[in-house]
């Protein structure tokens, strides 16, 4: 994958012409970060899918097709899960492409690929919440840690995707609590076979923090490593001009600052600015650390000899950073000691061969 390609691509996405693109490198791309029916809606959409190469054409309308097939076919089993959540008397947040497919942001739902559903339920409703999947015949495929913000992954034969069941939105929940969540969420009702189900739906803002978040500071921390999520910044750029005046940018900044994430906050946006071309939503223009965190991630983009290089310095940054510190040691001491505490703490649970196998962790 190359530079050029992912510049081709991104003006592809935002409808402007490209004269004749090498397609199998902007394919790769596409097919990689889940845009590919996104790329066809676009060429579409500014009407130069007509004069596609015929095999490139075709290609593209067929994952089109398909992923809508299999988004309607999710849709249905989202409302079948949210009526049996009803009738248990929880009513559960969507979340991500799950919401996607009932509250936009974009105008063909077609687009959106999907690797599984995200249901928030409350803590308290937990188990009973895993009672009634199991009631639909959902069996725990992959269960997580404890600690983490989402119980495990529920699966049933010949669904098209899995339950991803959340009781909060993401790992750093210290950043965008789930009960700052439901008391800012809008009840929704939509209709299915059996009747009407309600399901809460998390507002503009929230929406635009929880996609930041997931793609910058969750999990493995691509904000660290230097890794850029095309999809991710894709459906930002889709969020932020859907909600237009909903989304409270100044809540998201004075949030993010609050806990020394401002740099991870304004390199996404610019990375979504140089991309697609959003307009600058906040206050003040990106500082040095944002530029140059986004130069790094243009840089590394595509190369793995460079990601590699920065996976383990990454991965200590995201482990150690100033807001994971703070949430689990409060205002006793300070980053120096904080860190130091946290190290010699995992060490001693873990062991040097975990330590270093979690400093050199990918996926």
């Amino acid at each position: 994958m190359s530079r050029k390609a992912l510049g081709d691509l991104m003006r592809c996405l935002r409808g402007a012409p490209v004269a004749s693109p090498a397609w199998v490198p902007v394919l790769e791309i596409a097919n990689e970060h889940l845009l590919t029916p996104a790329l066809w809606g676009a060429l579409s959409g500014s009407g130069q899918a007509a004069s596609l190469p015929e095999d490139v054409r075709d290609y593209l309308a067929t994952l089109h097709r398909l992923n809508g097939d299999r988004n309607r076919a999710l849709r249905c089993q989202a409302i079948e899960l949210i009526g049996a959540l009803n009738a248990q008397g929880i009513v559960p947040a969507l979340l991500k492409g799950g919401l996607a497919l009932f509250d936009g942001p974009y105008s063909d739902p077609d687009v959106r690929m999907m690797r599984d559903l995200d249901i928030l339920v409350p803590a308290t409703s937990r188990d009973d919440a895993i009672a009634v999947l199991e009631r639909l015949g959902y069996r725990l495929a992959q269960p997580y840690s404890a600690g983490h913000h989402a119980y495990g992954d529920f699966a049933r034969p010949n669904d098209p995707g899995s339950v991803d069941l959340h009781t909060e939105l993401v790992d750093p929940s210290h950043v965008l609590p789930a009960s700052e969540v439901w008391d800012r969420a809008e009840l929704r009702e939509v209709w299915g076979k059996a009747g009407s189900v309600r399901y809460l739906s998390p507002c503009a803002t929230d929406r635009i923090m929880h996609n930041l978040l997931h793609a910058q500071i969750h999990y493995l921390g691509n904000f660290y490593r230097g890794e850029l999520q095309v999809q991710q910044v894709y459906e930002l750029v889709a969020l932020a001009r859907h909600f237009g005046p909903a989304v409270d940018w100044s809540f998201v900044q004075r949030r993010l600052h609050a806990h020394r994430l401002t740099v991870a906050l304004e390199s996404y946006l610019l990375a979504a600015h140089r991309l697609l071309g959003l307009e600058w939503p906040l206050s003040r223009p990106p500082g040095l650390g944002a530029r140059l965190n986004y130069l790094r991630c243009e840089v590394q983009f595509g190369m793995r000899s460079l990601q590699w290089i920065g996976i383990p310095w990454g991965n200590l940054r995201g482990a150690l950073a100033w807001h994971r510190m703070h949430a689990l040691h409060g205002d006793v001491g300070g980053p120096f000691s904080w860190r130091c505490r946290h190290l010699l703490q995992y060490l001693r649970k873990k062991g040097i061969g975990a330590t270093l196998e979690r400093l050199r962790r990918v996926h």
